[in-house]
């Protein structure tokens, strides 16, 4: 991963902007590309009507400088956009919750039949069969199994609050009497469950495609090497013309009579230097970026695992009533030591014992305790 060079351009206007956020986004893993460059061209799209598009190209340039540091080897920012492109986070999130929470379509002629006949019998503001409201669409059963699937999957470093298995069965938390000891009134009490689910899937990961899962299974263990799973190189700047080389910069004096020096150096700042693109013209605070890694084949690997771990696949079972669902299982193996390292552990058992005869080549060492 190779990092910029010039500082991040100043828009002059849509059109330009969006050129470099798609040309930010070609430097991204190839795996999360396809989603990124989308929600690129679907945001310009939809605001391209918008008489005042300041606020949106303010927004967009704040994109534009958060893709160019995680590119730069920001590692939190490049983890974030992993996790928008896998649907941890952000919009992808809500596209999948919307298909873990829909109803399956009818399997055959018979349960839609059925549907078609639980449907007309439904007549005024209550039907027979119970309310009609957005939890009544929800599939609650296909629901609480993934709850408790996920209860059970100990992820760690979850962007959503943490699911524990008090959480999978929010009718318990609805109370059976009012303040006055009476019976809880029906609308009172589906408002409070509507309320206790709504806060429940807060707390989910939603399932991904079984294609998905397994391309990242695949990444996270280094079995995808190949060149279209390579993190792409960033193009050589082009050098400049002796010309250009040639004229003495300028020092821009006027905002330093008129505001305070940290406010003027703050873009130089180290904290600052990767979401700016700032480069080191010998300024009060210019130096090197803080927090820049290097990205390695070692790093991709890790950091698909870590996004591995709290991604999970669910599939109807072929047989019966039940879902299996299948979670990321990061095992972290002990690489093989090198030559110089397994010369101290020769003579030594696998309970950790020395052996009787020494090996070959070697003297008995005396016993440390006389």
């Amino acid at each position: 991963m190779s990092k910029p060079s010039l500082p991040a351009p100043v828009p002059q206007g849509a059109l330009h902007l969006y050129r470099h956020l798609l040309r930010e986004a070609s430097y991204l893993p190839p795996v999360c590309q396809p989603f990124i460059s989308e929600r690129i061209t679907a945001r310009f799209r939809k605001h391209r009507p918008d008489p005042d598009p300041a606020p949106s190209l303010h927004q967009a340039s704040h994109g534009l400088r958060y893709l160019r540091a995680a590119n730069a080897g920001d590692m939190t920012r490049m983890r974030r956009v992993l996790l928008l492109a896998f649907g941890r986070i952000g919009r992808r999130r809500r596209e999948l919750l919307d298909r873990l929470v829909r109803k399956d379509p009818p399997a055959d002629s018979a349960a839609l039949q059925e549907l078609i006949h639980s449907a007309s019998a439904r007549s005024g503001s209550e039907p027979a069969d119970g309310p009609d409201d957005w939890l009544a669409k929800w599939d609650v059963g296909k629901i609480r199994a993934f709850l408790a699937s996920q209860s059970q999957a100990g992820i760690q470093s979850s962007p959503r609050p943490v699911l524990k298995s008090k959480h999978v069965n929010p009718e318990k938390s609805i109370p059976t009497e009012n303040t006055w000891g009476r019976p809880l009134h029906p609308r009172l009490a589906r408002s409070k469950l509507k309320k206790a689910w709504k806060k429940l899937i807060d707390r989910v990961l939603p399932p991904v495609p079984h294609g998905e899962w397994e391309v990242l299974r695949d990444l996270a263990a280094g079995k995808l090497t190949g060149p279209e799973w390579t993190v792409p190189a960033r193009r050589p700047v082009a050098a400049p013309s002796d010309e250009a080389g040639s004229q003495e910069q300028l020092w821009h004096w006027v905002p330093y009579t008129i505001q305070p020096v940290r406010q003027v150096e703050r873009k130089h700042s180290r904290r600052f230097k990767l979401m700016t693109g700032s480069v080191d013209d010998g300024s009060l605070l210019g130096s090197s970026p803080a927090k820049v890694h290097n990205y390695t084949a070692r790093f991709w690997r890790r950091l698909y695992s870590h996004v591995w771990h709290m991604t999970a696949t669910m599939e109807k079972k072929p047989v019966g009533n039940g879902w299996n669902i299948k979670w990321g299982n990061a095992r972290l193996e002990l690489s093989p030591p090198t030559a110089g390292h397994a010369e101290f552990f020769q003579g030594v058992s696998k309970d950790g014992r020395l052996s009787a005869t020494p090996a070959k080549g070697q003297k008995k060492q005396p016993s440390p305790v006389g």
